[in-house]
């Protein structure tokens, strides 16, 4: 399988927020939703493992547009498999 870029976008409030997940296998040419289902949490466990077995060398590129800040970041994979719970996800977000 080819390797994944990932792409999120955050929206909401830090304590009510969404975290749409989408990836492209053709060097972030065209991305298509990541299709993971579940609570926030269970949607960020499965894009933790995608981007553990199928992550490429590549870091995440976020788009944060929340009611407390709108920003774009890029954290590396590294910093991402240090978080494993969504609500850190976003607190590391706010920095």
């Amino acid at each position: 399988m080819a390797k994944k870029i990932f792409k999120l976008s955050i929206t909401g409030k830090p304590e009510d927020f969404n975290i749409d997940y989408k990836s492209s296998t053709n060097f972030g040419v065209n991305f298509s939703a990541c299709g993971y289902e579940g609570t926030e949490q269970e949607k960020y466990d499965k894009f933790y493992e995608d981007l553990k077995t199928n992550g490429d060398i590549q870091p995440v590129n976020i788009k944060v547009n929340m009611t407390t800040q709108s920003t774009g970041r890029v954290l590396p994979k590294t910093e991402i498999f240090k978080i494993t719970k969504v609500e850190d996800f976003i607190k590391r977000l706010a920095r």
